[in-house]
């Protein structure tokens, strides 16, 4: 049971869903809207962004499976995760040349460019050590809206409480399902929280 659980919450959180849920938050959640797009363009935009950086890497992925470039989907050996990883950051670099123009999707698109960065940083990094994606995502997610509460007069650091207490049961599942070392939770976390926090500050 417990580890069905993780499973479902491994699931629920892969780092590749993150830019569709960060749209949604900018999209919907007043505080973070700069600007009413009708329905219809808010479902093209989230249609848009969900099949950029997730149905295209994901199907990306289950070809080099096929091919047998990696061996599993999860990739728990370190050299089956450079090429994805790359592939990933490019994936997120040309879904942000497409919005960029978009100025009321500033604050979207740089979240599209820290993942880009923090993709490629994870490149060198996981050549010597294994680090949890997932956790770089959550990380990721909480400087984001840290750094926003920072900048803007928002009332809304229950939000970024949230984000922790999510990390937290993301972290747990991970350790649960994974090989993960405590130590590669940590470092994931902190590595996608540093990056964002510094994006959305300076």
């Amino acid at each position: 049971m417990e580890k069905k659980l993780s499973d479902i919450i491994s699931v629920l959180f892969h780092p590749m869903l993150f830019p569709t849920y960060m749209l949604v938050l900018f999209l919907y959640i007043p505080e973070f809207t700069l600007f009413s797009y009708s329905s219809d363009i808010k479902l093209y935009l989230l249609v848009f962004v969900f099949i950029m950086t997730f149905a295209i890497p994901a199907s990306l992925l289950f070809m080099l499976k096929r091919f047998k470039i990696i061996e599993s989907l999860q990739m728990s050996n370190r050299q089956e995760r450079m090429l994805p990883l790359a592939i990933m950051a490019g994936v997120y670099f040309i879904t942000w040349y497409s919005l960029k123009n978009i100025g009321s999707l500033g604050l979207f698109n740089l979240f599209l460019l820290g993942v880009a960065f923090s993709s490629l940083i994870t490149l060198p990094v996981n050549y010597f050590t294994k680090i949890s994606l997932h956790m770089i995502g959550m990380g990721g997610v909480a400087g984001v809206i840290l750094g926003l509460l920072l900048v803007y007069p928002l009332n809304m650091r229950w939000l970024f409480y949230v984000t922790i207490l999510f990390s937290g049961l993301v972290g747990y599942a991970r350790l649960t399902v994974t090989n993960h070392s405590l130590r590669q939770i940590y470092n994931g976390f902190m590595l996608g929280f540093v990056i964002m926090l510094i994006l959305y500050i300076f």
